[in-house]
């Protein structure tokens, strides 16, 4: 195989409903020989811009104030569609269900505002073997008047045994003090469904009690990008709108919706005195749901 990548250009948001349609019946194997491995993507949607309906439906799903600018994570719900594309592709190797959003690190080096034209670029660079089966990352950056503002780094899995508790993470050996819940909030049941429209996501675990039942849940379980969403805008409160920001997530076990859930934090002395520590914990079990580290930068 090239060792060139392959290049998909895009000027609109790419339409991907066909292509996954297709990945999702097309019989890919979820581990893959070493020569397909060294598979390369390089993607870019040149004038992105953010959909007014879906921008603002985003804001009212993850209780948003509109500040002008473009929330952090709806930048990622914008990538996605980059992202699909690469991984509806027909040359891509990998089964598409059941792959695992496993880490998630992002920057914001500026606001961006709400009408702004941006460049994104996408890329994949190969798939790595692990002992919890065969991962790759895919690294974005949007980009306004020529220099970047934004980008994030999303590494997957494509599990080798996946297992339904949902334990993705083993603890780091670090925990902090959690102390009281800062917020607690309940999940409604169409959290998935209505989270979906906007983000983009449709992986049948998140929609419905019934299609997350095919893959061995009881309930449907909430996005982990949607729960960050929350986490970020309580996090967020009392920074400058422009203040430059770096977030780390991993994601735990799922949350099963409807659910609810609490939110701690603590000063991550590590990171310095700019960063924070948070922790969702499924209630009451108390089990980590996803946890991370906001950074002023």
């Amino acid at each position: 195989m090239s060792d060139a990548p392959i290049s998909l250009h895009y000027k609109a948001a790419p339409r991907n409903g066909a292509a996954l349609v297709r990945s999702l019946f097309a019989g890919r194997p979820t581990q893959v020989a070493s020569q397909q491995q060294a598979i390369r993507f390089d993607a870019h949607w040149h004038g992105a811009g953010a959909d007014v309906a879906r921008l603002a439906q985003y804001r009212a799903v993850c209780d948003l104030p509109d500040t002008g600018t473009l929330p952090l994570l709806y930048l990622h719900a914008m990538a996605m569609s980059l992202h699909m594309a690469i991984l509806s592709h027909a040359r891509f190797p990998l089964r598409l269900l059941g792959l695992v959003h496993w880490s998630n690190q992002l920057e914001s080096m500026r606001p961006i505002p709400n009408d702004a034209a941006m460049d994104m670029h996408c890329t994949l660079d190969g798939i790595e073997s692990t002992k919890r089966g065969q991962s790759f990352t895919i690294h974005t950056t949007l980009s306004t008047g020529g220099s970047v503002a934004w980008s994030e780094t999303s590494t997957f899995l494509s599990p080798l045994a996946r297992s339904k508790s949902g334990k993705k993470h083993a603890p780091d050996g670090s925990e902090p003090d959690w102390g009281a819940p800062v917020a607690q909030w309940a999940v409604a049941g169409n959290a998935g469904r209505r989270f979906a429209g906007p983000s983009g996501d449709w992986n049948p675990i998140h929609v419905s009690a019934l299609t997350a039942r095919l893959f061995g849940y009881p309930r449907a379980i909430a996005h982990g990008m949607f729960s960050a969403a929350r986490c970020l805008a309580l996090l967020q409160q009392g920074l400058p709108v422009d203040a430059p920001l770096a977030l780390d997530l991993r994601f735990k076990r799922p949350l099963l919706i409807p659910g609810k859930v609490a939110l701690h934090t603590a000063q991550d002395a590590e990171s310095g005195p700019a960063a924070t520590r948070f922790v969702l914990k499924v209630q009451p079990s108390g089990e980590p749901h996803i946890d991370g580290t906001l950074r002023v930068l």
